[in-house]
């Protein structure tokens, strides 16, 4: 905790994040009209920090920095520090994230951002250690430089920030097609196409560590696998499809991501093998991992979609819910500083607390069962010596089709005694601010699973915090951001996610006159919606956002609103508004190939006119770029001969090989190039190149081999991808 004999203007706030930081020996200031004065009387540089309460970086740079006396002096003196608690100002959060990314190539929380006393900012990054280290400056270091360069370069600096400025602004305005297309199911199947062509066969899940479970993707798989005879996709193209999908929901239903005890989600996992979380539990996650799952189980009937649904449901009632119905926004990873400490057992602790309660055969299968008996598999990536000395609880066997593991009873009641006695342990700090999207989220989530299910009281709860939610209307319709007596105004994402989840109660009277809302506060006549209300005063901004993040679009989830409204034109002017960027960058926006997946089955879009060329996908444009031939060098040793088109380079660190058969793999010394999209020198293959597979003995069977790399240009980057690589057994 900061030291108490230190209070700031962050005491008057009600957020967790904010009142984190209300005893720092920093004068920090809530973003607003106070602050922003502050910094045009004084002409002082505005230092902006965001962050989320159940951030660990964000603890860290608090402990590190913002506890520091003597760098909180030097942020005192020098500039006006500005807090801000992401997920209640997400808009100020996406600005100058962009704009961070636009400077660094790179993002992330904290985010640290300097910014002139009229809002435009002119440098930024994320964590910054306490002093300079391994070549990287460090806070007071990067203070003092700011500093300098606001006092004796001001006009340059204030060129710099127009120049960013202006760049956003282009950005902000979604960009027109570049050639027409039509919106149809052959365009829908070549999206999926290109949406899934990062699917990850070892271990499930799209793209590699650190895997999220991409909830906006896997719910579009559903959608169109739901709705398969107006798909042109074949036979085959569904069914695999459809195995990638089941494929990745039973891998993390099975992995260290999903709470055993508990039920609910981590928000990702750290490795390819969903084993190791990172510890946070999002209620936004869950809620539409919980729509998905018993999504899966309407189509499939697998009943342990079912169980997985449940148990997010229940763990969320039991300690995400408020007495007045709405849900609290998320649990930190962390407690007393240590990652996961609540969540990771020994076996002799599962085994003692499990004692007297089964027989030592039947504790010893429930070790077994959920990887305890292998040794440990966790170690604090910021503590101790780095070997593993704690277990994250697996399912290490799943069971068979007939008899799964996860749905055994005398396992389950070991699980609900061994939650228990977590229970006892100090817990995880809660955040219990009442965000208005995400509550609606997850009441889309249980009105879902409540009716699929036969869960009545996954109704009742959705309906009741529906009820709470809207009490907090104004009396002109306006919702709040956060369910509190401040009244943040509300963004897109709350009146389109809430109008959504009514329609999913049956509540369409209510549904329809929220939307008239939104229309009326957030719609652009040139199509699609603003994120920010039209008399929102303190961005010099306005953005139009159409990508997942790994929230659905709200534009996206808007256009399916207005389907459901039987307001087509609505719904095609949105998506049609964000028609360049589903051109360029389609595989961000699944909820948006949703919408337009929902929307052609009115009929075909036509985006544009004239003649309609035909689209490749990241995997085709990849394979164009890169040529591979495989040689066995020894019967032990596969090698890859990479060639890479001239006007192509790969990036070394989205370059990985495995296998499940190979002992080992050796890639050559990289280059060191420089390149317009990066401001440092990157490492990066060109060329011609081998990498080398090495096996402990010859495989007796075709080698299956993965290959993930990056193609990128002078100027900008292919989407990452993943090519698999069959190569024959060496000749004896």
């Amino acid at each position: 905790m900061s030291d108490p004999s230190h209070t700031n203007r962050l005491a008057r706030e009600t957020s967790p994040y904010l009142l984190q930081h209300a005893h720092n020996p920093v004068d920090w200031y809530a973003w607003g009209s106070e602050a922003f004065a502050a910094a045009r009387s004084a002409d002082k540089p505005i230092f902006l920090s965001v962050g989320y309460s159940t951030c660990y970086w964000c603890h860290v740079m608090e402990r590190q920095c913002f506890e520091n006396e003597e760098i909180a002096r030097q942020m005192n003196d020098l500039f006006v520090s500005i807090k801000v608690d992401r997920e209640e100002r997400p808009d100020v959060d996406q600005l100058y994230m962009l704009a961070v990314q636009l400077m660094t190539r790179q993002g992330g929380w904290p985010m640290s951002v300097f910014l002139t006393p009229d809002l435009r900012p002119f440098y930024g990054g994320t964590y910054f250690p306490p002093q300079d280290m391994h070549g990287r400056p460090g806070f007071p270091t990067i203070l003092s430089a700011i500093d300098n360069a606001y006092r004796d370069r001001k006009t340059e600096l204030s060129q710099s920030a127009d120049r960013l400025v202006a760049t956003l602004r282009q950005i902000a305005q979604p960009r027109p097609a570049k050639s027409p297309f039509r919106i149809d199911p052959q365009w829908i199947a070549r999206m999926i196409a290109r949406s899934t062509a990062d699917f990850e066969p070892m271990h499930g899940g799209f793209g590699s560590a650190p895997k999220f479970p991409r909830q906006t993707l896997l719910e579009l798989l559903l959608v169109y696998l739901g709705d398969a005879q107006s798909s042109s996709a074949g036979v085959d193209e569904l069914a695999e499809l459809r195995q990638q999908l089941h494929f990745t929901l039973d891998a993390m239903a099975h992995g260290g991501i999903r709470d055993q005890l508990g039920g609910a989600f981590h928000r990702y996992s750290t490795d390819e093998q969903w084993l190791v979380p990172h510890f946070e539990i999002m209620l936004y996650d869950n809620a539409m991992l919980l729509w998905i799952y018993a999504e899966a189980h309407r189509q499939s009937g697998d009943a342990r979609y079912a169980a997985v649904a449940r148990g997010i449901a229940d763990f969320i009632l039991a300690e995400m819910s408020s007495p007045d119905g709405g849900f609290y926004t998320a649990l930190d990873a962390e407690v007393d500083a240590q990652e996961g400490a609540s969540y990771l057992w020994t076996m002799d602790e599962a085994a003692a607390a499990l004692a007297g309660h089964a027989t030592e055969a039947l504790i010893a299968r429930f070790c077994r069962v959920y990887g305890l008996d292998a040794g440990p598999n966790f170690a604090d990536p910021h503590h101790g010596g780095g070997a593993p000395d704690k277990n994250v609880l697996f399912l290490s066997d799943p069971g068979d089709p007939g008899h799964p593991t996860m749905l055994d009873p005398r396992l389950a009641e070991l699980r609900k005694i061994l939650y228990a006695a977590r229970r006892g342990r100090k817990q995880p700090m809660l955040d219990t601010k009442i965000l208005t999207s995400w509550n609606a989220l997850m009441i889309r989530g249980l009105a879902h699973a409540g009716q699929i299910l036969g869960e009545a009281r996954y109704v009742a709860a959705a309906s009741k915090c529906a009820d709470y939610l809207l009490s907090f209307a104004g009396v002109d319709g306006s919702l709040p951001r956060v369910c509190d007596a401040r009244k943040i105004p509300g963004f897109l994402d709350d009146y389109a996610f809430l109008a959504q989840a009514l329609l999913a109660l049956g509540r369409d009277d209510q549904a329809r006159l929220l939307a008239k809302q939104m229309q009326a506060r957030f719609g652009d006549e040139q199509g699609g919606f603003f994120f920010t209300d039209r008399n929102a005063e303190d961005l010099i901004v306005r953005q139009k956002v159409g990508a997942d993040s790994p929230l659905p679009s709200g534009n996206a989830v808007a256009a399916v609103v207005m389907l459901q409204l039987d307001q087509p034109r609505a719904a095609a002017e949105t998506i049609t508004a964000f028609a360049g960027q589903l051109q360029d960058l389609g595989e961000s926006m699944s909820a948006m190939i949703e919408a337009a997946l929902r929307y052609q089955r009115i009929g075909p879009l036509q985006i544009g006119g004239g003649e309609i060329p035909q689209q490749l996908s990241p995997q085709e444009q990849a394979s164009a770029a890169v040529q591979i031939r495989t040689v066995w060098s020894n019967p032990n040793q596969l090698d890859l001969h990479v060639s890479v088109d001239p006007a192509f380079h790969l990036t070394a660190s989205h370059l990985r090989c495995w296998s499940p058969d190979a002992a080992a793999v050796e890639y050559p010394q990289p280059a060191r190039r420089r390149f317009s999209y990066s401001d440092e020198e990157l490492s990066v293959y060109e060329g011609e190149f081998v990498v080398t597979v090495r096996f402990s003995s010859p495989p007796v069977r075709e080698a299956q081999i993965m290959l993930s790399y990056q193609p990128c240009t002078q100027d900008a980057c292919l989407a990452a991808v993943i090519q698999r690589i069959t190569a024959d057994p060496p000749r004896a």
